[in-house]
């Protein structure tokens, strides 16, 4: 009896794409997020080494000219470096990793029809470049809700430019050159401090 309902269990599970249902423990991971925001906090703290960081992405931004963290120029010009980085680019190198995923080279009349075709390096490229965009959508939420109730607030700006440096300086590399542990710690960390600048404003006069 007992090992008629474990086959019928997993005839269920298998009718449901499930080979592996030990794999479900991964969902267990959500509360990380959630345990990162007192470190993002620490890490992002008024004249931190975030601090330091953040502005000095800024200043590759040409003709900004931000002169401080709480100029109130700051939320755009990280904002103008991720959407160059994550749409332009990621976009190239992703279309460049689909040129090289194959032997007659980029199929611009079809350009996302090979892409279930890639492996390695090509295939990574095209991971990283959606990955990024996935996430964008988070950042330009909180991005804006900051820009408009807080945009000479340190803290909440070290946040958004803790996120994006994880992400571009951490993640993305990390995904493209195949190695996992710092790309998942960039990621929940990045997603950590997106929570936390929506809390903060949320919970702010």
């Amino acid at each position: 009896m007992a090992d008629d309902k474990k086959r019928q269990a997993q005839r269920v599970a298998a009718e449901n794409g499930i080979v592996n249902p030990s794999g479900a423990v991964i969902a267990a991971a959500a509360p990380v997020y959630l345990a990162l925001i007192p470190l993002t906090s620490y890490l992002t703290k008024p004249n931190s080494i975030t601090q330091s960081l953040t502005h000095a992405l800024i200043k590759l931004v040409p003709g900004i000219g931000v002169t401080s963290i709480t100029s109130g120029r700051a939320i755009p010009a990280l904002s103008a470096l991720y959407l160059f980085w994550t749409f332009g680019a990621s976009g190239a190198a992703s279309a460049a990793g689909q040129a090289m995923g194959r032997e007659e080279g980029f199929d611009n009349e079809h350009p996302r029809k090979h892409v279930n075709a890639l492996d390695g390096l090509p295939l990574r490229l095209r991971s990283a470049h959606y990955a990024l965009m996935e996430n964008f959508p988070g950042f330009a939420l909180a991005a804006a809700l900051a820009q408009v109730l807080a945009p000479n607030d340190a803290q909440i700006i070290n946040l958004l430019g803790f996120h994006v440096i994880a992400k571009l300086l951490v993640h993305y590399p990390a995904y493209v050159g195949n190695v996992a542990l710092p790309r998942t710690f960039a990621h929940l960390g990045a997603t950590a401090a997106l929570i936390n600048v929506c809390w903060r404003l949320a919970g702010s006069n």
